[in-house]
């Protein structure tokens, strides 16, 4: 919120920033400088959401924004498919939880899938060829039990 007021003491800038106020411009004022100020307060909204949504794993190098669709391993965005996708975040939401094909066929889905669970198999496969030689390590098998993430989330 950007306060534009013909008050300009000191305590009343100081009253209005203590209310909420991430700007405060008194009058007189250059159309310029509001139009500045304004777009500064939207920059670092922007900023701080997109910070919020962007999850990290394995010291940063693999780095997952869903608000954006776009993941990204050591700076390379990655170019994934709906289920690739869909599998990695899936993983993510719960790295080191061991997830059943099944379940992860369904959640990929987003419905009871009617196909072979065990198809979820070739989708790992290729989500661990873009993700290169660390393939293996981020999408960890589970014998005889399925997949989990094998990066643990930065904090």
């Amino acid at each position: 919120m950007v306060v534009l007021t013909a008050r300009s003491q000191v305590e009343d800038r100081i009253d209005g920033l203590r209310r909420g106020a991430d700007d405060y411009v008194t009058k007189p004022f250059s159309p310029t400088e509001l139009v500045l100020r304004v777009q500064a307060v939207l920059h670092r909204t922007r900023s701080a959401e997109g910070a919020a949504e962007t999850a990290m794993y394995g010291g940063g190098r693999l780095r997952i924004d869903e608000i954006r669709h776009e993941a990204h391993l050591d700076g390379v965005v990655l170019e994934l498919t709906p289920t690739e996708w869909g599998l990695l975040t899936a993983l993510a939401a719960a790295p080191g939880r061991v997830s059943s094909r099944y379940e992860l066929v369904n959640r990929v889905r987003g419905y009871e899938f009617a196909g072979y669970e065990r198809t979820i198999d070739s989708h790992v496969k290729n989500l661990r060829r873009k993700l290169g030689d660390d393939g293996g390590e981020i999408v960890e098998t589970v014998l005889g039990v399925g997949y989990r993430l094998g990066w643990s989330h930065d904090r």
